[in-house]
């Protein structure tokens, strides 16, 4: 049975959809222009409907393919739309907005399932073991990828540290992340004294996916690069601020392990922010470098990581 799978932004949650499409098979994915060439490497997926700025529903569904169910990983008002444009059997994904508002707001207890397997729940598959993306006929490279950025400010690690940390890792370091981000990717690679560093900053995907699956690990806030290392099949340590694990941002299966400092305060955002609303961001400066590295050098001499802790 065919399937149409709605999920349009934004890159980690996009990533998250990866093991859905693995345990389905037969899909078409509708997903933005800039996230499809990604979406194009996912088990199970046999064509990518790019999204282009500016194009309303009607215009979207006209260009998809006959196909026998739709499923909403998006939730919103244009995937709504699409469905209901398609015409075919629909299964949407239960977001738990007003408890994880209330996770921030009271500390209440998160939601019981994270968001690949509420994404799994609404699809009606049981997920299976990663890696959930078509990988390269490529050797392992043996190199440390560090991903020092994130969307949201307050969820970024200190500069200082991610300098502290490639000069403390053993063996070749590759520093990623998007275009925008050069300037940040320089300054650590100065700061770290290293002169062998590797840096890819791009817009797109093709060197970071080439290079990342290659690595033997990545250490990386809470973003969309660490779920692409998840959906790769390569362990990750996740540094975790204003966000937590438990909210359901985390890779799959045990592929790695979550560093957090244990504060009353957190969490305090759902996605993070621009800067901590106490002042102190002690979430991320109270994260030390030798527990990043001891974290790194388990998962690599493991070959494998632990659930989060």
């Amino acid at each position: 049975m065919s399937a149409l799978v709605l999920r349009f932004s934004s890159l980690g949650d996009v990533v998250l959809a990866a093991g859905v499409t693995a345990a389905l098979g037969d899909v078409v994915f509708g997903t933005s222009a800039a996230l499809a060439p990604l979406v194009e490497r996912f088990e199970g997926v046999r064509a990518v409907v790019a999204l282009t700025p500016g194009e309303s529903p009607l215009s979207f569904a006209r260009r998809l393919p006959p196909v026998d169910r739709v499923i909403d990983l998006q939730g919103s008002l244009r995937s709504y739309a699409v469905c209901m444009l398609v015409n075919q059997p629909t299964t949407r994904i239960s977001k738990h907005g007003l408890r994880r508002r209330a996770r921030v707001a009271l500390k209440v207890a998160p939601p019981p399932l994270n968001v690949a397997e509420r994404y799994a729940e609404a699809a009606g598959v049981r997920l299976g073991p990663t890696p959930w993306m078509r990988r390269g006929p490529i050797a392992q490279s043996g190199a440390v990828a560090l991903a020092p950025g994130a969307a949201h400010l307050t969820k970024r690690w200190p500069e200082a540290r991610w300098a502290a940390l490639a000069r403390g890792v053993q063996g070749p370091v590759v520093l990623l992340g998007g275009e925008a981000e050069a300037p940040l990717l320089a300054r650590i690679a100065e700061a770290s004294g290293r002169d062998d560093l590797s840096l890819i900053a791009e817009r797109g995907f093709e060197r970071t996916l080439l290079t990342l699956e290659r690595c033997r690990a990545l250490v990386a806030n809470d973003s969309g690069l660490m779920h692409l290392a998840g959906a790769l099949g390569v362990p990750v340590v996740g540094l975790f601020g204003p966000t937590t694990p438990e909210d359901g941002f985390w890779v799959w299966a045990g592929q790695g392990t979550a560093l957090g400092v244990e504060l009353p305060c957190r969490p305090c955002a759902r996605f993070g922010g621009p800067r901590c609303p106490i002042g102190d961001h002690a979430c991320m400066e109270e994260l030390g470098v030798e527990r990043v590295l001891a974290a790194l050098g388990e998962i690599c001499s493991a070959g494998a990581g632990s659930r989060p802790r």
